[in-house]
């Protein structure tokens, strides 16, 4: 586990650092036109989310980790081809092999953490989410540091230090002993899409991922919100981000460790979604309020956000392995991670309309529906039949 920490930290490192830059470097260095670079991105997502539904089938049935480092190497192949992606069709290629090393990536990461640390899953999961907070954290600071100096050499060099820490995870995870199957499971992986006639568990992905809109409310709708209302105020947008990192990064495990049964685990989902909700009540009162005040509600807001956040992430960290069969894990992760990136698409779209259109009353029916949605897992949970994990 040690080990998959260093893979993991070192990873997020690397993809804070990308997601930073990566949008002025295909603009702004690479010269790509805006439509070209959103197509492509379109592109690389739903090759994504393909890669992860076969990852997942074959991270249980050859094993989570050889998939895991093909998704490395891949991703190294796309990092390189993006070092001399001017031309279109090399752009093209680029993006298409890093959206397929991130799917390959994604549930094949699940599966792998189940198997390798056997009955202490659920804890290595939020240990393993510590090290990639903070990883993110680290990479995007290094990102603004490449933003400030704006040369392209920068852009290059971020780039070449994203594809060296894909190599060096790769070498990583070669090191890795990982079991062969997870010791509560021996049956068979069932069909590619048997996952999806479990609706039990659907509900629960649908949930969750419609909850997650949130994901994209400090990056994305803050700093907008704060630009409308109160904009000089708008700096408040970075410090939140910091706030949130540090509560993450602090609090994620010993949320985690109370979570001890898959009842718990229900009630930390539904007060986590309930918090985010009243989180939204907080900013959405902001706009109306003082200046001085409205710096004290956007830091209350933060503050019960990420603690919404936390609880809610460690009910459904603990939700996806006690709901789930030991040998099954890989698909169902990617199950759950495809209906995510449906809802991750969306959920820009989704907050610019609730910023410019919606105003207060859009942020109200944001916590209504988020209150909403995460007493549905209440009805959910009680048809659950939960697994062992080990």
């Amino acid at each position: 586990m040690t080990l998959l920490a260093l893979i993991t930290g070192v990873n997020a490192v690397g993809n804070g650092l990308y997601a930073t830059i990566s949008a002025l470097y295909f603009t702004s260095v690479l010269g790509h036109s805006l439509g070209l670079v959103s197509a492509v991105l379109f592109s690389a997502m739903m090759l994504a989310m393909a890669a992860d539904l076969a990852g997942g089938r074959l991270a249980d049935t050859r094993g989570p980790r050889q998939v895991f480092q093909a998704g490395l190497v891949v991703s190294l192949a796309g990092m390189a081809a993006m070092l001399a992606a001017g031309e279109v069709v090399v752009f093209v290629l680029a993006g298409l092999l890093a959206g397929v090393g991130q799917g390959l990536c994604m549930s094949s990461n699940v599966a792998l953490i189940r198997r390798a640390a056997g009955a202490d899953a659920v804890m290595a999961r939020a240990t393993l989410r510590t090290f990639l907070t903070a990883g993110l954290a680290l990479g995007g600071l290094a990102g603004a540091g490449v933003l400030a100096v704006r040369a392209p050499q920068a852009y290059l060099f971020a780039i070449a230090v994203n594809l060296v820490t894909f190599l060096w995870c790769a070498l990583l995870t070669r090191k890795l002993e990982v079991p062969g199957s997870p010791a509560n499971g021996s049956r068979r992986p069932a069909g590619l899409f048997h996952v999806y006639r479990d609706l039990r568990f659907m509900m629960f992905a649908v949930i969750s991922a419609l909850i997650s809109v949130h994901n994209h409310v400090l990056p994305f709708a803050v700093p907008l919100w704060l630009a409308i209302t109160h904009p000089r105020l708008t700096w408040l947008a970075g410090i939140a981000m910091v706030i949130n990192t540090v509560l993450g990064v602090v609090l994620q495990i010993q949320a985690n460790a109370r979570v001890n049964s898959g009842r718990g685990a229900v009630l930390s989902f539904l007060l986590g979604g309930a918090a985010i909700g009243a989180s939204y009540i907080v900013f959405a009162w902001m706009a109306q309020a003082p200046l001085a005040t409205a710096v004290v509600l956007v830091l209350g807001f933060v503050v019960i956000y990420s603690l919404g956040e936390i609880v809610l992430s460690a009910g459904a960290m603990d939700l996806q392995f006690r709901v789930v069969p030991g040998e099954l894990q890989g698909q169902y992760s990617a199950a759950f991670g495809t209906m995510h990136g449906l809802a991750s698409a969306v959920a820009p779209a989704v907050l610019g309309l609730v910023v410019s259109s919606g105003g207060m009353f859009g942020w109200l029916s944001l916590a209504a529906a988020t209150g909403l949605l995460a007493l549905m897992v209440l009805v959910v949970g009680r048809r659950f039949e939960f697994q062992p994990v080990g």
